[in-house]
C-alpha cells in the first residue's frame, strides 16, 4: 500500500503525460455475484461491432472494471469468470466524453451457457459524476432542420446556452460566439476530434468562423459529425477557457462500405418576403446550393479504415441598403454654385461625383424629389435611393480520417481538415446610408485543420494516449476595388514621403448636404475604412493522457503544451479620408480644412505588419474514486501557465503612468519592459463533485459540483481592439512609437491652391505625426487571468427506460474578467469647473489628466476588474425512441449581470464604461441576459404501412425544433450626437425624465424617444441638440442605466419533414422539405447601435459652449420612437441562412449506400 501511495504521489506531482481533454468514451461498473458480493478478477472485453476494435481488462479488488479511450460507437460488452455463465451486454453506446455504466450480476447455472441483455435496458442516468452536456448524437440530428447546415446551431439546444444581442436567435452571430451558464461568449473551447480548432485570434472555432459578418466562412461538413457534447462543470482535464467545450468527434470508416451524396436547395421563390422588404419592390434576391457527399469503409478488414467528406456552398444573395445620394436636381444646383466660385469646376471632383449611382428608377418617389439632403427637421436619415448589391460566399470543405490498428495494443487516427472560401458582401449589412455598390468587402478565407492520435494500452488497467493537434486561419479583407488605382483620376492617394502616386481603392469620400456637416452626409464613397487587412493564425499542440484503475479509483494525468502565432496586416484608413462639406465643394475639390475640423482629410501610414505569440502549459491529475457502491467522489486539481503575449520585432508597448520615462509609453524588449504585462503563475483550478444513486437501482441520482476554471485570452485584445470612438488604437501593437509608428498625415499645405482647391496629381496627405490625433492603448501591469467559479445542484429521475427527467440549479460567478477604461478621460468635476470658466469645453479642449500625447483624446487600458454573477434553473426531459417518437425539452429561467460582458467592444456597451471613473455604475444586467428560454426538439418515424403502395406509404418522418426566448437587453446611446458630458468617448447615456413606453409589436414605434432628454440645461431658445448649447456648468452623465432596456422576443418552429425510400438493399434515398420559421412569425433584432436623435455625423462640435443668456431650464427631450430596422437574421449579418429570418423553405435530395 505504501508504494502505491508513493507511485500516486509522483504521478500527481511529476506527471509528464499531456493534457486529456478526451473525444472518446469510458465502459466501467462493477461485477457481482447472485449473492451481491462483489467478483475480483473477471475477464471484461468489449468489441466494437462496426470496427471489430477489442479491448480487455479484468475487474479489481473490489469488483470495479474501466476501460477508458475508447472510440464513440457501438459495443458488446462480455464478462466471464470460473463458475459463472457468461455474461453479454449488446448494444453499448459509447459517446463523446461520456462514461456508460454496465454493471454485471453473475447467474449461477451451466458454466457453458451465455446470459444476453441489451444495452438499451441500461440505466440513462449519470452515476459517476456531475459533468454538465448535452450530446446530440448522429442518430438525432441527421434529420433536424438545420439553416445553412452549420453545426453551431446544434449548441444552441443546449441548456444554459445564449447569445449577444447581436446572436439572439437560433445560432451563433457574428464569430460563433455563446454564452454558457453566465460566461462570456469568448470564454469556450472548441474541439475536433479532441484537439484545438480555436482561432486565436478571436478564441472562436476556426471552421464555420464568419468571414464578412455571421456569414460562416468554412463549413465542418455536418455528415462527417458522428457525435457532438457541450459541456460544462467538466473535469480537470479539460482546460484553456472557462465556459462550454465544444467536444465534436468526427465519423470513423468501418468494415462495410458506407456512402452518400447529396444536394440542398433554396431561392428567394420558395421564401417568403422579409417584413422590412415591402411590395410592389421585388424580394431580394437569394439562392443557395448546398452539395457534396461521403465515402467511408475499410481499407484492411478489422484494421485499417477510411472517411472521407466534401460540401460545397454557393450562396448568392442580393442586399438591398438604403441610401443618400445627390438626385440630378441636387447636383445640378452644387454645379451652378461650382462655376461660380474662383475655383470653378474640378476634373477629378467631377470623376469623384461619377462613383454615385444615377438610376433615376431607383429613387425612392416623394424623398428624392424634396432634396432634402436625406436629411429632416430632426437630422433624421431620411434615405432616397435603394442599392441593391449583388453579394456572394462561394466555399470548399473537406475532410479525411483514418483509423489504423497498429496491434493489439496501440490504435492510430489521423485526420485533416480543408476549407475554403471567397466571401463579397458589404460591411454595411445592416445600415442605412452605408457602402454603396461596388465598394464592398471581398473576404478570401482558408482553414485547415490537422489531428493525430496514438492510444496504447499499456496494461489491463493502464492505456495512455499521446496526441498532436495543428490548426491554421488565414482571412483577408479587401476593398472590392482594391485594383482601382485613385492616380488615374488624378488624385494623388498617398502621404508626401511616399514615391507613388497609387494604392488600392478609392479613398473614404464624404460629403455633407448642408455646409459643416450638420446634417450627416451622403453615402460614402469607397470601401469601408478597416480594408485591407489580413491575418494568419496558428496553433501548435501536443498532449497525452495517462489513465489509470487501481480498485476504486480510475486516475488521471495530464500535461499541455499549447503555441499560438499570429501575422497580421492592419491598414485601416490606409487608403486615406476626404471630407467636403458641401456637394459643390467636391465639385471644385476644395477639401475642409484642418482649421475647420481636424477630422477632415487624413490618412494613417506606418509599418502595420506584426508577428505575435503566446505559449502555454497546463497540468492535471483527477480520481473518480467510488466511495460505496452508491456515491461516486470525483476530484483533482489542475495549473495553468499562459506565457505573455509577445511580438516577434518588439513592436509592443504599453503606458506606464508611474513611468518616469518621458511620454510614459514604453517600448516591450531590449532597453524597455521585459513583457506587455507581467505575468500570472498562480492559476490553480481545483474541481470538485459527488453523484450519488440515491435509490441503488441506476434510476435516481442527485449529483452536486464546484469547480473553478481560468480563461486564456485572446490575442485581438494586443492586435484588434474594438473601442468604438477612436479612429486609430487597435492595441498596445500600434501604439505610436517605434520605427516606422502607425501614424496620421493631415492634408497636405502644398496640395491646395489659395482658393483651397486640391491641385491634382499632388500628395493629399502630410507626414504622419502626433500633433492633432494619437490614441494610445494599454494593459494594466498587473493584470490578472480571468477566471470563472461554477456551482450546480440537480437531480436526474429515470421515469422509465426511455424517458430522464433533470431538474437543478446551476450558478457562476466570473472573477478579475477582462474590461478596459479610458484612463485620460476628465472627471465630472474639471468638466463642471472648466465650463463653468467659460472656456472652450469639448472633448478636444477638456484638460486630460495626462499631457501625452498632446493632452487630448483617449489612453485605454486593458485590466481585470471585471466580475459577472449567473443563476439559473434548468430542465431537460428526454424521451429516447418511443415507438419511433425522439423529444428533448429545455427549459432555463435565468439571471445575468455583470459590470462588462466582453474585453472589448465588439458589440458596442459591452466593455467600456460610460464614466471610466465610476466604472461599478456598469454593474446591470449582461448584453446575454435571456430570463426565459424554452427549446423542444421533437422527432417521429412514422410506421410502416400496409397496402398496396408500400414504397409510397412508408419511410415518412417529422423533425422539428421549437424556440421561444424572452427579449435581451440593450442600452439606448447618443454615441454619434455630441459630446454631453465632455469626456469624448462616444458611451454616454441620455436621462430618463418619463415613464419607458414600448409598442413591442410595431418595429417601427418601438421606443418612445419622448421618455429620454440630452443630459444638460438648455439656454433659452437653443434647441439644437448640441452641447455647444448647454447653459456652463449643467453637463453630466445620463442617468439611463447600462442594458436597462428591453429588445424583442424570438419565437421560432422549424419542422422537416422527409421520406426514405430503399431502391436496392443497400441503396435508399430521402427526399425533405425543411420549414425555416414555418409560422412566418417575425423575429426582430435588437435597435442596432441606437442613437438619440441619430445624427451620423456630428459627434464631435468644435464650438464653445459659452455666451448663451441663462434662461429658463430648458430640455432637449427625445422626439418621436426608437425604430428596429432588421429581422434577426440581417441583425447578426447572415440574411436568410441566419436565424430569425422569414419563413424559408428548402428542398433536398440524398443518397445513402
Amino acid at each position: 500500500m505504501k508504494t502505491r501511495l508513493s507511485v500516486l504521489l509522483w504521478l500527481l506531482l511529476f506527471s509528464t503525460s499531456l493534457l486529456a481533454q478526451t473525444f472518446r468514451g469510458t465502459i466501467l461498473g462493477t461485477v457481482i455475484d447472485p449473492q451481491g458480493a462483489v467478483v475480483a478478477g473477471a475477464k471484461v472485453t468489449v468489441h466494437n461491432v462496426n470496427t471489430g476494435l477489442e479491448r480487455t481488462t479484468q475487474t479489481s479488488a473490489d469488483g470495479s472494471y474501466s476501460l477508458p479511450e475508447l472510440p464513440i460507437g457501438t459495443y458488446t460488452v462480455t464478462v466471464t469468470q470460473s463458475g459463472f455463465q457468461t455474461a453479454v451486454t449488446s448494444n453499448v453506446a459509447v459517446n463523446v466524453a461520456a462514461e456508460r455504466r454496465v454493471d454485471v450480476v453473475f447467474r449461477t447455472g451451466k458454466v457453458s451457457e451465455t446470459v444476453e441483455v441489451s444495452g438499451e435496458t441500461l440505466p440513462l442516468v449519470e452515476t459517476t459524476n456531475d459533468t454538465l452536456g448535452g450530446i446530440l448524437t448522429q442518430d438525432t440530428d441527421k434529420d433536424l432542420p438545420i439553416n445553412g447546415r452549420d453545426y453551431t446551431k446544434l449548441i444552441y439546444l443546449n441548456p444554459g446556452v445564449a447569445g449577444s444581442p447581436d446572436q439572439i436567435t437560433d445560432s451563433p452571430g457574428s464569430f460563433g460566439e455563446f454564452s454558457m451558464n453566465g460566461a462570456r461568449g469568448r470564454s469556450n473551447n472548441f474541439l475536433l476530434d479532441g484537439t484545438d480548432m480555436n482561432d486565436g485570434y478571436r478564441n472562436n472555432p476556426a471552421i464555420n468562423e464568419a468571414g464578412v459578418f455571421a456569414t460562416p466562412a468554412t463549413i465542418l461538413p455536418i455528415d462527417a459529425v458522428s457525435e457532438m457534447n457541450v459541456l460544462s462543470n467538466y473535469k480537470p482535464e479539460y482546460g484553456r477557457n472557462g465556459g462550454a467545450i465544444v467536444n465534436i468527434v468526427t465519423k470513423s470508416g468501418t468494415n462495410a462500405l458506407h456512402g452518400s451524396l447529396f444536394e440542398y436547395f433554396r431561392n428567394n421563390a420558395l421564401d417568403a418576403r422579409n417584413y422590412f422588404d415591402n411590395a410592389p419592390a421585388p424580394k431580394a434576391p437569394f439562392h443557395n446550393n448546398q452539395f457534396g457527399g461521403s465515402v467511408g469503409g475499410p481499407i484492411v478488414k478489422d484494421k485499417t479504415f477510411f472517411f472521407l467528406d466534401y460540401e460545397g456552398q454557393r450562396e448568392n444573395v442580393g442586399v438591398v441598403s438604403l441610401d443618400c445620394v445627390p438626385t440630378a436636381a441636387f447636383i445640378q444646383q452644387a454645379t451652378a454654385t461650382a462655376l461660380a466660385s474662383p475655383s470653378g469646376l474640378s476634373p477629378v471632383g467631377q470623376k469623384l461625383l461619377d462613383f454615385f449611382p444615377h438610376n433615376p428608377a431607383n429613387y425612392i418617389p416623394g424623398i428624392a424629389a424634396s432634396d432634402s439632403g436625406c436629411f429632416n427637421a430632426r437630422n433624421q436619415f431620411a434615405p432616397d435611393y435603394i442599392a441593391n448589391a449583388p453579394s456572394f460566399n462561394n466555399l470548399s470543405s473537406v475532410i479525411a480520417k483514418i483509423d489504423h490498428t497498429i496491434n493489439s495494443h496501440n490504435n492510430l487516427t489521423g485526420r485533416y481538415f480543408f476549407g475554403d472560401s471567397t466571401q463579397q458582401f458589404p460591411l454595411a449589412l445592416n445600415a442605412t446610408g452605408g457602402q454603396l455598390p461596388g465598394f464592398d468587402t471581398v473576404t478570401p478565407t482558408r482553414v485547415q485543420v490537422v489531428s493525430l492520435s496514438l492510444v496504447s494500452v499499456l496494461s489491463p488497467t493502464t492505456v495512455n494516449e499521446l496526441r498532436y493537434g495543428w490548426n491554421r486561419f488565414a482571412e483577408g479583407f479587401f476593398p472590392q476595388d482594391q485594383n482601382f488605382d485613385p492616380s488615374s483620376i488624378g488624385l494623388c492617394n498617398v502621404p508626401v514621403t511616399a514615391s507613388s502616386c497609387s494604392s488600392s481603392g478609392l479613398p473614404i469620400v464624404l460629403v455633407s448636404p448642408t455646409p459643416t456637416g450638420a446634417s450627416g452626409f451622403f453615402s460614402q464613397l469607397g470601401a469601408t475604412s478597416g480594408d485591407p487587412r489580413q491575418r494568419v493564425d496558428t496553433n501548435n499542440q501536443l498532449l497525452d493522457s495517462f489513465s489509470w484503475k487501481m480498485n476504486k479509483h480510475d486516475l488521471k494525468f495530464g500535461f499541455e503544451f499549447r503555441r499560438t502565432s499570429i501575422q497580421q496586416r492592419f491598414d485601416k484608413y490606409s487608403r486615406g479620408r476626404i471630407r467636403f462639406n458641401t456637394l459643390a465643394d467636391l465639385l471644385q475639390m476644395t477639401p475642409q480644412l484642418p482649421s475647420q475640423s481636424g477630422f477632415g482629410v487624413f490618412n494613417y501610414s506606418g509599418n502595420t505588419l506584426r508577428h505575435t505569440h503566446q505559449n502555454g502549459i497546463g497540468f492535471y491529475a483527477q480520481d473518480d474514486f467510488r466511495l460505496t457502491p452508491r456515491i461516486t467522489l470525483n476530484y483533482g486539481l489542475r495549473w495553468d501557465y499562459n506565457a505573455p503575449v509577445a511580438e516577434k520585432d518588439h513592436l509592443f508597448s504599453d503606458f506606464v503612468p508611474t513611468s518616469a520615462t518621458a511620454g510614459n509609453l514604453i517600448q516591450v524588449g531590449p532597453g524597455g519592459l521585459s513583457n506587455l504585462y507581467n505575468p500570472d503563475h498562480k492559476d490553480f483550478s481545483p474541481r470538485v463533485s459527488v453523484a450519488w444513486d440515491a435509490t441503488g437501482k441506476g434510476k435516481t441520482v442527485i449529483r452536486a459540483g464546484y469547480g473553478l476554471f481560468f480563461d486564456s485570452w485572446s490575442q485581438d485584445m494586443a492586435l484588434g481592439h474594438l473601442p468604438y470612438p477612436t479612429f486609430y488604437a487597435p492595441g498596445p501593437a500600434y501604439n505610436p512609437i517605434g520605427p516606422a509608428p502607425v501614424q496620421m498625415g493631415q492634408l497636405n499645405p502644398a496640395a491646395v491652391d489659395g482658393n483651397g482647391a486640391y491641385i491634382a496629381n499632388t500628395p493629399l496627405y502630410d507626414v504622419p505625426g502626433c500633433s492633432f490625433e494619437c490614441d494610445i492603448f494599454s494593459f494594466d501591469r498587473n493584470i490578472k487571468t480571468p477566471y470563472i467559479e461554477n456551482y450546480n445542484l440537480n437531480i436526474q429521475q429515470q421515469i422509465s427506460n426511455k424517458v430522464v427527467l433533470q431538474v437543478g440549479y446551476v450558478g457562476s460567478q466570473g472573477h478579475r474578467l477582462l474590461r478596459f477604461f479610458d484612463i485620460n478621460q476628465p472627471s465630472q468635476a474639471t468638466i463642471a469647473s472648466e465650463d463653468l470658466a467659460c472656456n472652450c469645453i469639448n472633448d478636444v479642449s477638456v484638460s486630460r489628466n495626462y499631457g501625452f500625447p498632446n493632452g487630448a483624446f483617449y489612453i485605454f487600458q486593458q485590466n481585470s476588474t471585471g466580475r459577472s454573477n449567473y443563476h439559473s434553473l434548468q430542465t431537460s426531459l428526454h424521451v429516447n425512441n418511443y415507438h419511433g417518437f425522439m423529444s428533448i425539452v429545455n427549459y432555463v429561467w435565468s439571471k445575468s449581470l455583470d459590470n462588462s460582458s466582453d474585453g472589448e467592444d465588439f458589440v458596442v456597451n459591452a466593455a467600456q464604461p460610460q464614466d471610466s471613473n465610476s466604472p461599478e455604475r456598469e454593474y446591470a444586467r449582461s448584453n446575454f441576459n435571456v430570463p426565459h428560454r424554452f427549446v423542444w426538439i421533437a422527432g417521429y418515424q412514422f410506421p410502416k404501412m400496409s397496402g398496396s403502395w408500400p414504397r409510397l406509404t412508408s419511410g415518412w418522418g417529422v423533425d422539428s425544433t421549437i424556440t421561444l426566448q424572452s427579449g435581451q437587453p440593450f442600452t439606448l446611446n447618443y454615441n454619434f450626437e455630441d459630446d454631453f458630458s465632455g469626456g469624448g468617448d462616444g458611451f454616454d447615456r441620455p436621462d430618463v425624465v418619463g415613464p419607458i413606453a414600448y409598442d413591442k409589436h410595431n418595429p417601427f414605434n418601438y421606443l418612445q424617444l419622448s421618455s429620454f432628454a440630452m443630459p444638460c440645461t438648455e439656454a433659452a431658445g437653443q434647441f439644437s441638440g448640441f452641447a455647444s448649447d448647454c447653459i456652463p456648468g449643467t453637463r453630466h452623465y445620463g442617468n439611463l442605466g447600462r442594458n436597462s432596456l428591453e429588445g424583442p422576443t424570438f419565437k421560432q418552429w422549424d419542422l422537416a419533414i422527409y421520406k426514405n425510400t430503399a431502391i436496392s438493399e443497400r441503396l435508399s434515398v430521402q427526399l425533405r422539405a425543411d420549414f425555416f420559421n414555418l409560422l412566418n412569425h417575425p423575429n426582430f433584432a435588437n435597435p442596432e447601435l441606437p442613437a438619440f436623435i441619430s445624427d451620423p455625423a456630428a459627434n464631435i462640435n468644435l464650438s464653445c459652449g459659452c455666451g448663451f443668456v441663462q434662461g429658463p431650464n430648458n430640455r432637449e427631450v427625445g422626439n418621436g420612437a426608437l425604430a428596429i430596422s432588421a429581422t434577426g437574421d440581417v441583425g447578426i449579418g447572415n440574411p436568410f441562412l441566419g436565424g430569425g429570418g422569414p419563413r424559408g423553405i428548402q428542398l433536398a435530395a440524398k443518397f445513402t449506400f
